[in-house]
């Protein structure tokens, strides 16, 4: 009974980790999409997208604050996120598209997951490994 009892941990263990790992890593894609339509709106209003440097400047394994005042081009469109972040969002802007950028690292191992999304794409999967967190 020992034995089966060990067996079970060692399968579930490491599904309930990845699991918690994709679980923290979905803020991602749904603040990209955000994003994206919050560019459509300004663009749709003011003839222009608008370039957003990198905010928070790294994704971390923890959450950060998201501070209105430092978030540059992205208080111009209109967009923030509901309360701490865990991962670092940028746009990159042209005259007839942009593509919008979110990155993290919620295992904290220094490989980084990336959404992107353009005026006409969503962010549906990682451009990177969908085992990368």
């Amino acid at each position: 009974v020992v034995a089966i009892i060990g067996i079970l941990a060692a399968i579930a263990i490491p599904n309930f980790i990845s699991m918690q790992y994709k679980a923290k890593r979905s803020e991602i894609p749904t603040n990209v999409k955000a994003i994206k339509a919050a560019q459509i709106q300004y663009e749709s209003s003011n003839d222009v997208f608008v370039t957003c440097t990198a905010y928070p400047s790294s994704p971390t394994k923890t959450t950060q604050d998201w501070t209105k005042a430092d978030a540059g081009g992205f208080t111009t469109i209109g967009w923030e996120p509901d309360g701490a972040v865990r991962g670092s969002y940028s746009v990159t802007a042209g005259s007839t598209d942009f593509t919008a950028f979110g990155v993290s690292d919620v295992d904290g191992d220094g490989s980084n997951a990336t959404y992107t999304a353009t005026k006409s794409t969503n962010p549906t999967a990682p451009t990177t490994a969908a085992d990368v967190y």
